[in-house]
């Protein structure tokens, strides 16, 4: 088991203390193998991160429960982009 202090962060310090209007992630093309991560500002300013993989994602909606642990608050999905997509229309 890796220690935490052994992980790779990136810190985008062009977004600390702005205001997120929008965060979108979003094929490039369909069937893309690659996905952008776009945060949009208030200041009608964005940063876009491409990410070069054939990802697989999960979303899990998380909340405290009243000892302040986080716990899971509805069944989390998994899927490509495009069934993510899908599921939520």
């Amino acid at each position: 088991m890796r220690n935490k202090s052994d992980r790779a962060v990136l810190v985008i310090d062009e977004a600390t203390g702005r205001r997120i209007r929008r965060l979108s992630l979003a094929e490039p093309y369909p069937k893309s193998h690659e996905i952008y991560l776009t945060i949009e500002f208030d200041d009608e300013t964005e940063i876009l991160i491409e990410v070069a993989c054939s990802p697989c994602f999960g979303i899990r909606h998380l909340a405290r429960d009243t000892h302040g642990e986080l716990e899971s608050v509805k069944e989390s999905v998994h899927g490509s982009l495009r069934s993510l997509v899908k599921d939520r229309q």
